[in-house]
């Protein structure tokens, strides 16, 4: 268990590109505080000379040992005091932003009617994946998609605007890379949302045509609209989720 979380912390530090500037120079500095206790033979071509003397110095030896020592306990310390708390609350933060983003997703996924109703603890989030984004990027450009849906994540951008604008501390507190990733998904869901009370009206006997591509299909440019904006919230999306996984 303990050897589990010694290796995951070791990935972390080293796929944040952040963290590894400092974790590779102390891992540097404890390989050289083993060759200074180890106390290794000098090469024959420095024997007897003045280097000899300065390498093979108590004091240096004793001065070397205290700096590394003290780099390596301060790095440690670092880790617990600091890193460790910091990533925890970043993993909560993100996890929090992610479901935003996934509310609106997950209504579109599901054709969920009461999505906008969810409780934001409660959503489902396995549409955050690049698999998924890749395959809706598709369909949304060839404008394969079904109205209902784009109605409801519609209708689950207009409810969650006010939290995705109240959020965006969250996001400045995680790097500006992440809030101007955020303040453009904010500008994509707000545009999705002026979409909300301008339904048109459909006949009973066109019911039917809503999702063809036709000009007899009485929401066609409506429906046009919606496909963008979502297509759009989608694209951001994406980006989102490669910046979190990226360790920037």
């Amino acid at each position: 268990m303990a050897s589990n979380i010694g290796v995951n912390l070791i990935l972390i530090l080293l796929n944040d590109k952040k963290e590894r500037k400092l974790f590779l120079p102390v891992i540097m500095a404890f390989l050289v505080l083993i060759i200074v206790e180890l106390q290794l033979p000098l090469l024959p071509v420095l024997k007897d000379t003045a280097i000899e003397n300065i390498l093979c110095s108590e004091s240096l030896k004793n001065i070397s040992s205290g700096l590394l020592i003290g780099l390596i306990s301060a790095y440690i310390f670092y880790i617990l005091i600091d890193f460790l708390p910091r990533k925890r609350r970043e993993e909560k933060t993100i996890d929090l932003l992610d479901s935003l983003i996934a509310s609106i997703l997950d209504s579109y996924e599901r054709c969920r009617i009461f999505g906008h109703e969810t409780a934001i603890s409660h959503v489902d989030k396995s549409t955050l994946n690049t698999v998924w984004f890749d395959d809706q990027i598709s369909k949304l450009k060839s404008n394969n998609s079904k109205f209902l849906s784009l109605k409801f994540a519609m209708q689950t951008a207009y409810t969650r605007t006010e939290d995705f604008r109240h959020t965006l501390p969250l996001a400045v507190s995680l790097s500006p890379e992440h809030a101007m990733q955020w303040l453009i998904i904010i500008d994509k869901v707000r545009l999705m949302a002026e979409s909300y009370g301008e339904e048109v009206n459909i006949p009973k006997e066109k019911q039917h045509l809503v999702d063809q591509d036709i000009d007899e299909n009485p929401v066609r440019l409506y429906k046009s609209t919606l496909n963008l904006r979502f297509l759009e919230i989608v694209e951001q999306s994406k980006g989102w989720h490669k910046l979190t996984k990226s360790g920037s």
